[in-house]
């Protein structure tokens, strides 16, 4: 019986580390959403705080966009 690995299995690369997962801003759960705000810079919302703030923060004319 041959043990050997395969010469084609040998030098697999690995697949990259996920990245860090964003985290809301509010409460510090997993981001859903990227608010970016008309006067600059932006937050990072849940789901929860998305839907509790999103008509606030359109009518101010931030743009928001889903984080995955």
């Amino acid at each position: 019986m041959n043990t050997t690995t395969p010469a084609g299995n040998r030098d697999q690369s690995l697949p990259a580390p996920l990245a860090t997962v964003e985290r809301c801003d509010r409460c510090g759960a997993a981001a859903l959403v990227v608010v970016t705000l008309p006067t600059g810079g932006g937050l990072h919302f849940c789901g929860h705080h998305t839907r509790r703030h999103a008509a606030r923060l359109l009518e101010m004319g931030a743009g928001l966009r889903s984080a995955l």
